[in-house]
């Protein structure tokens, strides 16, 4: 998050927004050039742009909060996927072979030609291991050498039909056992969805404090253009009194000096003050998305609040709520658990393979498919089959490998959820401490106009009945308008120190009614 203080200090140097962008100031200085003798806004022609309005355009517009809109849908779609390990599949088999023997082979002339048609379901069950039953049915016929009642050699063709129902279970009982080993594809996408959802979240939140803090710099840039060009009034005011007063000859000319003098400062620092507003507009239009163009530089914003709302601000319990509302923090508290999740599963599959398979077949068969049907009931045929399959890799170097990589990636999201800890609660710390000190300043900011102003009239008055110089009573007006500059600075300290405050609580974007996907 970038210094407030830095920003508003900006106009006193380059702001290092790149050559690009002074290029575009500088014309935008040429093109208000023609709107008035010192290349002042024309405030006039500005409509006021709520801050509401140009979050609702950041939101819409913004390529941050699109790319994390997708990795949200791509993170669900994930999950999907991972929730497909318990999707029941059906499908269908059908086959047809044909044999013979070679005419010349001893046991004769012998062809046949099988068909077959066969239905399975199969689903993952959540110990890991997987159940299928089939149901089918086949249909042969049949030319083989026989003979006959007297004993010739003939060849007979026969068909035979048969059916089946089969269930089959295999079972890991190892590497990839239980429910846990099961289910943790699919806990981890979950984790990685949340962690997906929060971070969209959080960058929400980044995002509408930044442009809540940029409006507010731009609300300072027209209160210090305002302020600066009171000054150079007053300055000219005083050129003019000065002026009097040497043609009644109660001055001498060289008091003039020292007012001519301040009136061509005074014009610099309007322009400069015109060049910051100019700087600070287009960084708040780049920021919200807002277009840029020849007659669209320059933003007007609120007016800064000339008061501070004193609210109590315990420092314990804001930073405890930030902890507590922190989708940044709970974004890679779900990576955490996501990390904790895939080193679980990384410890599994360097297990030991020891698969149980066990299938049990119940079939009939006769001269029709009716009949056939009828035998696997009354008169079936059976077949048991069990094995028990183990493998194991001698040097494990992808088992390990695996490991090793799923604990880098739990101590790396450790790692960050302790930095984003730390920073976190440095970044409501100081929030907080910038926000009590500008409520103490405005306070103390509003004493030092009125006593400021007190002076300037005084010092005034004082000149005019020959007890004074043009030199105190512009000293005079200077200290009124950096009396006037730090009130707006110290005002501007605390919209942005709330907004910061507001991002962390959570309580940002339901002010500004955004709703995250």
């Amino acid at each position: 998050m970038p210094s407030t203080t830095w920003c508003r200090r900006a106009g006193q140097r380059q702001s290092g927004m790149g050559f690009t962008l002074r290029g575009v100031i500088a014309v935008s200085v040429l093109v208000a050039g023609a709107r008035g003798a010192r290349g002042e806004p024309d405030d006039a022609k500005l409509a006021e742009l709520r801050l509401a309005e140009v979050i609702a355009a950041a939101v819409r517009q913004s390529p941050d909060l699109e790319r994390a809109r997708i990795d949200v849908a791509a993170a669900r779609a994930l999950l999907q996927q991972a929730e497909g390990v318990g999707d029941t599949h059906v499908g269908g088999r059908a086959t047809v072979s044909a044999a013979g023997l070679a005419s010349t082979d001893p046991r004769g002339d012998n062809s046949s030609y099988t068909t077959g048609l066969q239905a399975f379901g199969r689903r993952a069950l959540s110990t890991g291991g997987t159940l299928e039953v089939t149901v089918g049915g086949a249909r042969g016929h049949y030319n083989q050498p026989g003979t006959d009642a007297d004993g010739n050699l003939i060849h007979v063709d026969s068909d035979a039909y048969g059916t089946l129902a089969q269930l089959q279970l295999t079972q890991p009982l190892l590497r990839g056992a239980g429910a846990a080993a099961f289910e943790a594809p699919i806990h981890q996408a979950e984790r990685q969805r949340d962690a997906a959802a929060l971070s969209q979240e959080a960058k929400a939140r980044d995002l509408l404090v930044s442009i809540s803090q940029s409006y507010w710099e731009v609300a300072f840039g027209w209160r210090q253009l305002e302020v600066r060009k009171v000054s150079l009034d007053l300055a000219e005011k005083q050129l003019a009194l000065t002026e009097g007063a040497i043609r009644s000859e109660k001055v001498a000319k060289s008091e003039a000096l020292a007012v001519q003098q301040a009136i061509a400062i005074r014009k610099q620092d309007v322009i400069n003050s015109e060049q910051d507003l100019y700087e600070r507009s287009l960084a708040l239009r780049r920021l919200g998305g807002l277009e840029i163009g020849p007659d669209q530089l320059m933003v007007r914003t609120e007016a800064l609040p000339t008061r501070a709302d004193v609210q109590e601000l315990d420092q314990e319990t804001l930073v405890r709520q930030a902890f507590e509302h922190s989708a940044e923090l709970a974004a890679l508290e779900a990576t955490r658990r996501a990390a904790e999740i895939a080193m679980t599963a990384a410890d599994n599959a360097a297990k030991s393979k020891l698969d149980l398979s066990v299938t049990g077949t119940v079939n009939g068969s006769d001269k029709t498919a009716g009949r056939a049907v009828t035998s696997m009931f009354d008169h079936p045929g059976y077949a048991l089959d069990a094995s028990l399959t183990y493998d194991r890799a001698v040097e494990q170097r992808a088992e390990r490998g695996g490991q090793a990589v799923a604990r880098a990636a739990l101590l790396a999201a450790k790692a960050a959820e302790r930095d984003a800890r730390a920073k976190l609660a440095v970044r409501a710390t100081r929030a907080v401490q910038r926000a009590r000190a500008a409520i103490t300043k405005i306070a103390l900011g509003a004493d030092a106009i009125d006593l400021a102003e007190q002076n300037v009239t005084a010092e005034q008055k004082r000149f005019e009945l020959g007890k004074s110089t043009n030199f105190e009573v512009l000293r005079r007006q200077d200290d009124l308008e950096q009396a006037r500059l730090r009130h707006a600075e110290a005002v501007t300290d605390l919209m942005t120190a709330r907004a910061e405050l507001d991002g962390l609580s959570g309580t940002i974007l339901p002010r500004y009614n955004i709703v995250m996907p």
